[in-house]
């Protein structure tokens, strides 16, 4: 009788263990872009994925929930973007789940193939603004979007994976009960 509680102990912990494992906190990815002219001429145009870490905090300093902005791809001015720049102009890379804009006015710093640093923030709490330093210095103001992606959808196959798995718990749970009322 000790063994076979033990069996269906070690069963469950192993159904939990994997329960778990299949299901981690997965971070968020959304398409951005930004659209407009510099102050003195010049475009400031971007398109990308941002990711965000899956911890969500709330800002002390205005009460909006925010992700930490922990990746960056995409294109700027026909330049690939190629990282973060947390710092520079003071980017802060939050990004805000709520709330009137995706950053604050500290906004998102990023640098490009091309040697450009850029950051993207929120100007007297009313519009998107892009400065921009190294290879020549933009300014303007600029429309901006932000737009999740949609999380994926397991196959087929990992569904019918998990539901045998399972049944298979399930079977032996059943059989190890059975074999413990059979007389001895």
């Amino acid at each position: 009788m000790g063994r076979n509680k033990a069996r269906r102990s070690g069963l469950i912990a192993a159904a939990a263990i994997a329960m778990a494992a299949a299901s981690p906190a997965q971070a968020a990815e959304y398409l951005f872009g930004f659209s407009g002219s510099g102050f003195f001429g010049g475009s400031l145009n971007a398109t990308g994925t941002l990711t965000t870490s899956d911890a969500s905090s709330v800002n002390p300093l205005n009460g909006f929930t925010v992700q930490t902005i922990t990746g960056i791809s995409g294109v700027f001015n026909g330049s690939a973007i190629t990282g973060l720049a947390p710092g520079v102009f003071g980017a802060n890379n939050l990004f805000y789940l709520t709330g009137p804009f995706f950053v604050d006015g500290n906004g998102l710093g990023f640098t490009t193939a091309a040697g450009v640093s850029a950051n993207l923030f929120v100007t007297n709490g009313s519009a998107f603004r892009v400065n921009t330093q190294g290879a020549g210095l933009l300014t303007g103001l600029v429309t901006a979007t932000a737009t999740p992606v949609a999380a994926a959808v397991p196959e087929p196959a990992t569904w019918a994976m998990l539901i045998l798995g399972f049944g298979a718990i399930g079977y032996s749970l059943r059989s190890t009960r059975k074999a413990a009322r059979a007389p001895a």
